[in-house]
Parts: C-alpha cells; sequence; structure tokens
C-alpha cells in the first residue's frame, strides 16, 4: 500500500526564462524542473496547512477545522439544506437529507472528479444502496459522521485510517440520482438519526448557491487508483491561482491501469511550443486566456514500484526545448473496495433490553441476527450515544455490557458485517433505554 506518512513533495523551477522579439520562448532558455517523491504533504496537504486540535465535544456543531470534500476552488449547490432558502432544497422529513448539500462544479459533469476527506477519520461504511447510491460513510476522531453518496468509485477500504484531503473515492451518478453530484451530510453520531446544520463550513453560507472548497488544491492532490478519464477542466477548478505548471502532486496506479491526468501549462510559459510526453506529442484540451491545458496519458507497468516520465516543451522543427520535467508516479495494488458492492439486508433484531426500559445501572445490550443475513462469520458493532459515548468495536458476540455510564437517556444500535465486509444499512432506527 502506498505510505502516507513518509517521504516529501519536492517542487522548483529554475529561473532563466527569456523572450525573443516575437514573443515565443527560446527553447534553450526554458528551465522547469519538477521532482515529486510521495509523502504526507501529497497526501494531507499538512505540510501546507497545520493541523488544528480536533473537537472532542461529539455532536460539535464547530467546522472550522472541516474542509468541503472537494479540492480547493468554487463549486455549485445544486441543492441545498432543508429551510436554506435556495430555489431547489432537500427534503425535511428525513435526517440524512435534511442538513445535506449536493456538489457539482459550476460548469461541466461532476462524473469522476476526485472526492476528498473533510476531515481525518476511518472508514466506517461502504455499501451500495438504491437511494445513495455508492456510498463511503468517514467516522471521524470527535464523534461525527460524515456522509458521501453517489460515488462511481471508491478507493478505501473499511477501517482504513484517512487524512483530511485524502481521495476516497470519485464523483458519479448511483442510486437514486439524475444526474452526477456529491451528496455530503455529517451526523453527529453512527446512532442517532439526526445531522448537523453545515453553516460555517468553508465560509458555507445556505442562502448562496455557491460555495468555496478550502480543501487541498490540484497541486497537493494525490490521485490514488483514478477512472480512466479525468475531467480536463480539473487542474482550473482553485482558479490557477499558483500561477506555475498545474500537476497533481502524485498518482497512484493499479498494476495495468489505465488512465489520463489533466495538467496546466500558464501561456507565458508555453508560448509556441509543442508539449511531448515521453516523446508524444499531447494535443491542448482547454485553452484559457492564462493556461493551456493537456492531458497526459498513462499506463502502469505490471510490476509494482516508483516510475517516472518526462514532460518535454519544443518548438516543432525549431529546437528542442529546455530540461524536461518529471512527472512521478507509484504503481501498486489497489486497497480492497469490494465491501462497496453489497449490503447485509437483514438488520439485527433487538433481544434486550426493551425499548425505553429504565436501570440503575449499566445494562446487558443483546441481538439477534440468521446466519443467512451473510457469508459466515458475522461479526457486530455496538455503539451507544447519550450523556457519554461507548463503542464495543467489532465483536463476534451478539451481546455486550458497555463500560458503567450515568444517568440519562441513551440511544444504541447494532451493526453488523459479514466475511465479504458487506454491512447493514447504518439508517435503520436506534432503540434506547434510561438509567436513573
Amino acid at each position: 500500500m502506498f505510505d502516507y506518512t513518509k517521504g516529501n513533495v519536492r517542487r522548483k523551477w529554475r529561473a532563466g526564462l527569456a523572450r525573443h522579439s516575437g514573443g515565443t520562448w527560446l527553447c534553450g532558455l526554458v528551465a522547469l524542473s519538477l521532482a515529486l517523491t510521495p509523502g504526507p504533504a501529497a497526501v494531507t496537504g499538512m505540510a501546507a496547512r497545520p493541523a488544528r486540535a480536533q473537537s472532542a465535544v461529539a455532536g460539535s456543531t464547530d467546522f472550522s477545522d472541516w474542509h468541503l470534500p472537494l479540492p480547493a476552488g468554487d463549486w455549485l449547490i445544486t441543492r441545498g439544506p432543508c429551510g436554506g432558502g435556495q430555489l431547489f432544497t432537500h427534503q425535511c422529513g428525513y435526517y440524512e437529507d435534511q442538513c445535506a448539500i449536493d456538489l457539482t462544479p459550476l460548469s461541466n459533469s461532476m462524473m469522476s472528479v476526485p472526492v476528498l476527506a473533510p476531515q481525518a477519520g476511518r472508514v466506517f461504511f461502504m455499501g451500495t444502496r438504491a437511494d445513495s447510491g455508492l456510498a463511503v460513510l468517514l467516522q471521524h476522531d470527535d464523534g461525527r459522521v460524515s456522509a458521501l453518496f453517489h460515488l462511481s468509485k471508491a478507493v478505501v477500504g473499511l477501517d482504513q485510517r484517512v487524512a483530511q484531503g485524502q481521495v476516497i473515492g470519485y464523483a458519479g451518478n448511483t442510486g437514486s440520482s439524475t444526474k452526477a453530484h456529491l451528496h455530503f451530510d455529517v451526523q453527529p453520531n453512527a446512532v442517532e438519526r439526526t445531522c448537523l446544520p453545515l453553516t460555517g463550513l468553508d465560509g458555507f453560507d445556505p442562502r448562496q448557491t455557491t460555495v468555496q472548497s478550502h480543501n487541498l488544491d490540484w497541486s497537493q492532490v494525490v490521485l490514488d487508483d483514478p477512472p480512466p478519464t479525468l475531467p480536463a477542466w480539473l487542474p482550473l477548478a482553485g482558479g490557477g491561482a499558483s500561477g506555475g505548471l498545474l500537476l497533481p502532486a502524485h498518482v497512484v496506479l493499479a498494476p495495468g491501469a489505465q488512465t489520463n491526468i489533466p495538467v496546466g501549462i500558464p501561456n507565458d510559459v508555453l508560448g509556441s511550443q509543442g508539449v511531448y510526453y515521453n516523446g508524444q506529442e499531447l494535443s491542448p484540451t482547454i485553452t484559457t486566456d492564462t493556461y493551456t491545458l493537456f492531458s497526459i496519458p498513462l499506463t502502469a507497468p505490471a510490476q509494482a514500484g516508483d516510475y517516472q516520465g518526462q514532460l518535454e516543451f519544443r518548438i516543432p522543427g525549431v529546437c528542442a526545448g529546455g530540461p524536461p520535467v518529471s512527472f512521478g508516479y507509484t504503481v501498486q495494488a489497489p486497497v480492497d473496495s469490494s465491501p462497496g458492492a453489497g449490503l447485509v439486508l437483514i438488520n439485527p433484531t433487538v433481544v434486550e433490553p426493551a425499548n425505553d426500559a429504565v436501570f440503575s445501572t449499566t445494562p446487558r445490550l443483546c441481538v439477534s441476527e440468521p446466519a443467512v443475513a451473510g457469508q459466515a462469520p458475522l461479526s457486530f458493532r455496538v455503539m451507544v450515544s447519550g450523556p457519554s459515548q461507548a463503542d464495543s468495536g467489532w465483536i463476534t458476540a451478539q451481546c455486550w455490557t458497555p463500560p458503567a455510564l450515568g444517568t440519562g437517556r441513551y440511544f444504541w444500535k447494532v451493526f453488523v458485517r459479514d466475511a465479504r465486509g458487506y454491512m447493514n444499512r447504518t439508517n435503520d432506527r436506534p432503540t434506547d433505554f434510561r438509567i436513573q
């Protein structure tokens, strides 16, 4: 697996650019260099954006250390939260929709746009539902759970630890979706059927139809197991604010995989030169007033390892450009995302205690689940929410007694997972009890 904790990313522009009287760059004076090695800045952006302490309050509405789950730049909110004042809003009666926003580009399609972790956490759920399509839920360090729906592809594994800004999948049109978009909502915990208002997250105002993500920009994103085609405009999502070459920090491919990686080159650097990758001339895909975008075709070797390709700049038939630009990528087997293919369709049945039962001490919590629910062996996870939180982790027993709980009302829910990693839906209703 690609190591997200070691190494570094190094970028360096060398001076020596000069124009001749015709306004194009002199080939021999073009001197761009880019060396890339995998590391934490490439994946998490930690080198560029110091981490802040996370809130320890379960269900906190403070999103000051979160970011929208898309690369830096402006995005369109096609449906806002219930009662947000927009023309199109989510329904008010269902908790997964009540606080949610749907995100797309300002123009063009959302298909295959990288989806980034809004905050550090762990993969809690992957599965395919008729309504949400391919979904990934992340459980964050303070207990909050973020939901990312309608994905075309997931590139993380169950229980995998992810960093803020790490690619967890690619947007799509799965489930009950009429066009490609990303549904995003946050719950206070995995148990209670409620959601948190996203007000203030990256400056989000529910009355506005656009929002600016402050997550990683294109030059910081590591593209993990990308699809064959990525949107050609992606390097410009952040507006090209860096003023330099727009390349992703790194690319990680499965052996034998093929993809096309969009890159942007400033027009005042490109001039009349052609762009070549490993000797093959690239055709422009998009031209703006400031940038020309190209697409690098990558075919991963069958052998795992680190590889380098070369971007070259030349004026055809005149002369070769300066030193080539190195483009690095890694080939390795992808993580197992197959649990995203299905669900355990039978929810556990509560055995004890009865709903709204009252106790003087912490009760034992038991469920039953038929063997036909999924492929053996089945495992269970009991989660409790209330004045304090409790989590059994994944266990084989169908009964669990939480650590001593204080007085108050508690909600609890049991999740089941089978040998394939398939898990039951997370949106069934919890049971409650009281301690007095």
